[in-house]
């Protein structure tokens, strides 16, 4: 009778998009405005991560690039909707979304981590014609055009 009770919650992820121009200082000032509901609703943030700017799968807002962070919290069934509450209250976040990771965590077990940020992929950027030489079956100097042979002729 002695030992304590585990304090057993839920584990989630948010991930929301930030406009592409958003300065680094209003970033932070997110990060700590969603630790604060966090922690108010008696939570505990994981980890942070800034994917940095990305390519979007679609234009939103007719805008084709955004700023992706990655939120990894625990904490009870209300928190998630008090975060994207906040969320929809930031005019900088264009998009979000949230996901159940696990059941029945230890509170007192997981431990916090530290915020990451991972250097967003090479761009595909136009090369000059020269650099791509040889790439996409493209022909050199002396090569020629061989027409293809009509369908008939011996």
């Amino acid at each position: 009778m002695a030992e304590a009770q585990k304090r057993l919650v839920r584990e989630y992820e948010t991930i929301y998009l930030l406009k592409a121009d958003t300065p680094d200082e209003q970033v932070e000032e997110i990060k700590e405005r969603l630790r604060a509901v966090v922690t108010r609703e008696g939570g505990k943030v994981i980890r942070f991560t800034n994917q940095g700017k990305r390519k979007t799968a679609f234009a939103i807002g007719k805008n084709p690039r955004a700023l992706y962070m990655h939120c990894l919290y625990i904490g009870g069934s209300g928190l998630v909707a008090e975060l994207e509450r906040n969320l929809k209250m930031i005019d900088t976040v264009v998009k979000f979304q949230s996901i159940r990771l696990a059941d029945d965590v230890d509170f007192e077990a997981r431990q916090v981590e530290q915020d990451i940020k991972v250097a967003p992929p090479e761009e595909d950027a136009a090369r000059p014609r020269e650099e791509r030489s040889g790439e996409f079956g493209e022909r050199s100097d002396g090569e020629a055009f061989e027409a293809p042979a009509e369908i008939g002729e011996d």
